[in-house]
This record gives C-alpha cells, sequence and structure tokens, in this order.
C-alpha cells in the first residue's frame, strides 16, 4: 500500500515553486513479512525564478513489531548477562584473594569480602577448605562462579524463548 501526498507551500512567494512530497510504504501482499513494518520517505523540492533546484530527501524507517521484541529481548539478555558476569568477577576476586592470603586489615579486601559474601553463602559448605598458612582454597567461590553462570546462561535462554517470533502452522 503506497499513500502519496502533495502540498504546496502557500507562503512561498509565486516565482518560488515548493512541492513536498510524502509517501509511506508498507510491506506488499505478495512479500512475506513478519510484520508490518512501513518506510516514510520525504522529498522536498525547491525551484527558484533563477531556475535553481534545491532537493531533500530524506527516508524514516519504523521497525516492525518483531524488530521491536528482537530488540528487547536482546537488551534483556545484555542486563542478564552483565549482572552474572559482576557477580562472578567479584567470586573470582574473592577466590584470588583467598588463594593469595590477602590481609583483612586492607579496606578494599573486606570490601570484596563484605560484597561477596551474600552469593557465596548457598555453597558455603559442600566442600572443605584446605588452607596452607594464610592461604585457603574456598571451593565455594568456585561453585558459585559456575552455577551463576549457567543460571545468567539459562536465564538468557528463557528471556529468547519467550521473545522468540511466533510460528506459523502450516497446512500440510
Amino acid at each position: 500500500m503506497t499513500e502519496r501526498q502533495y502540498q504546496r507551500d502557500p507562503e512561498a512567494p509565486a516565482a518560488v515553486q515548493r512541492e513536498v512530497y510524502h509517501r509511506t510504504e508498507t510491506a506488499r501482499d505478495d512479500i512475506a513479512a513478519a510484520d508490518d513494518a512501513t518506510r516514510d520517505i520525504y522529498s522536498e523540492r525547491v525551484v527558484t525564478p533563477d531556475g535553481d533546484q534545491y532537493v531533500r530527501s530524506e527516508r524514516v524507517s519504523v521497525p516492525s513489531e518483531a524488530e521491536r521484541r528482537a530488540a528487547t529481548a536482546a537488551r534483556i539478555k545484555q542486563v542478564i548477562y552483565f549482572i552474572s558476569g559482576a557477580i562472578a568477577v567479584l567470586l573470582a576476586a574473592r577466590f584470588a584473594l583467598l588463594l593469595l592470603g590477602a590481609s583483612e586489615a586492607s579496606a578494599f579486601v573486606r570490601f570484596v569480602y563484605g560484597l561477596s559474601a551474600p552469593f557465596m553463602l548457598p555453597f558455603v559448605g559442600i566442600f572443605g577448605e584446605p588452607s596452607f598458612g594464610s592461604s585457603v582454597v574456598e571451593w565455594a567461590s568456585l561453585v558459585g562462579i559456575i552455577v551463576y553462570m549457567l543460571v545468567g546462561y539459562g536465564l538468557a535462554r528463557l528471556v529468547e524463548l519467550i521473545y522468540a517470533p511466533a510460528r506459523r502452522a502450516y497446512d500440510v
């Protein structure tokens, strides 16, 4: 479907001709399209008494419903991956600090331990924690990293399933 609209500028001097052309296109019936994506095309032509012609053209694409849903799903997945990645990095920092025997007198070490403790608590006690002097191998942090990354991946896949375009049932 194509709509056309022509306008003449009534405020322009008589010697200057100004035409504004606007056309809206939607997907045609003979083209298989997932949605009714539209394109607006604006064109403007100005002719002066000297015969000079100025043309301005602009094309604006309006995304289809499927494109908007895909963009929303992509943004949600980015947020999920960011949060699960941030938790995994925090737990990895905790593991490294404990393994290297970092002193708890440092404000940064206390900050990392305090911030990562709630994310590590569900996994405390699964394995023993061998220590070598001031170094501790905290297996709960490693298990937490793996679990949080898997949960993040699972949530991202769930978002893909929820926002996936509906498939049409074809007659056989």
